[in-house]
């Protein structure tokens, strides 16, 4: 295997157990600190929920969502279409993850950009930036187009994994884990981020409603507008982190969870301060009426209860 001048891998990642992997992170005291914290602030959220009506908290929430959407697709440079909201069943009409599900996600975020797939990509990526003079600095490349199988067999082990230790049973850190076991993987040839902060959702809201007795069907946070402003250091901290078993990355990867729980920080604050701002958040999503008469029908279907 051999190592650019960044000290990353220069070659395509093979197959290695991905338990392996997450067995050999150990969380640092920092980080512990830090998901106290944001715990008990989470907490406080939830507790400050509970004077909005539920009708009020559906369409505050769905217009976090319209947020994300468009947050997330700005990440990647791509375009967002306003009416996905209104002609797709928001993508959370079930918080189960397998293969079929991933690829819908995915197609869902790329709509408009590339045909549906079922499949996962059959050829090699780098994760790499054009500069302006049309050369390409590679910062990390994807796992082995015959490997993305495997790997993504294990991503949906560790996914529905019921382990206690905190990288399973958190749902800060095991959502951040999804987010970034899903890009280290890359397992299609764009819109890999996009499809990832999805499903970081999806895994926080299903063990939200695990710890909390809930039965939300939209995630109480959506971190996508913070790592817009972040973006830079979003893609630091992955681009640093080692995707096999032959290098420590334990550092590293307590940095990606401490990133997370700032922007999950960042979100709560804003959350709390937009809920009280917001008399009717969701004349704000659009300006197109029939969307937002669709997307106010899609809201009242969702089933949401008391924190």
């Amino acid at each position: 295997m051999s190592i650019n001048e960044k000290g990353m891998n220069d070659d395509y990642v093979s197959y290695f157990p991905l338990e392996e992997y997450v067995k050999q992170i150990e969380l640092l005291p920092y980080v512990l600190e830090h998901l106290k914290k944001t715990s008990k602030d989470f907490d406080s959220y939830r507790e400050a929920l509970d004077k909005y009506d539920t009708n009020y908290i559906v369409d505050y929430w769905m217009y976090s969502l319209y947020d994300e959407l468009e947050a997330s697709q700005q990440i990647e440079n791509a375009s967002f279409n306003a009416r996905a909201l209104a002609d797709k069943s928001l993508m959370f009409d079930t918080l189960t993850i397998s293969h079929r599900r991933i690829h819908e996600l995915h197609n869902f975020v790329t709509d408009g950009e590339y045909e549906p797939t079922f499949s996962y990509r059959s050829v090699p990526v780098n994760v790499s930036r054009i500069n302006t003079d049309g050369s390409e600095d590679i910062f990390w490349r994807g796992v082995n187009p015959e490997d993305v199988g495997k790997f993504m067999n294990d991503f949906i082990k560790i996914y529905k994994h019921n382990g206690i230790a905190f990288v399973y049973s958190n749902p800060f850190l095991s959502s951040a884990l999804m987010h970034l076991l899903f890009v280290r993987i890359h397992p299609y040839i764009d819109g890999n981020g996009r499809t990832a902060r999805m499903i970081q959702n999806i895994k926080f809201t299903e063990m939200i409603n695990k710890l909390c007795g809930t039965r939300l069907k939209l995630s109480p946070l959506n971190l996508s507008g913070s790592i817009l402003v972040n973006k830079g250091t979003y893609a630091k901290t992955i681009n640093q982190i080692y995707f096999d078993l032959e290098h420590d990355t334990n550092n590293a990867i307590n940095e990606w969870f401490d990133f997370i729980l700032n922007m999950v920080d960042e979100q709560i604050y804003f959350s709390q301060s937009k809920l009280e701002n917001a008399e009717n958040p969701m004349m704000k999503i659009s300006t197109d009426n029939t969307a937002k008469l669709n997307v106010r029908s899609n809201a009242v279907k969702m089933r949401v209860s008391r924190f």
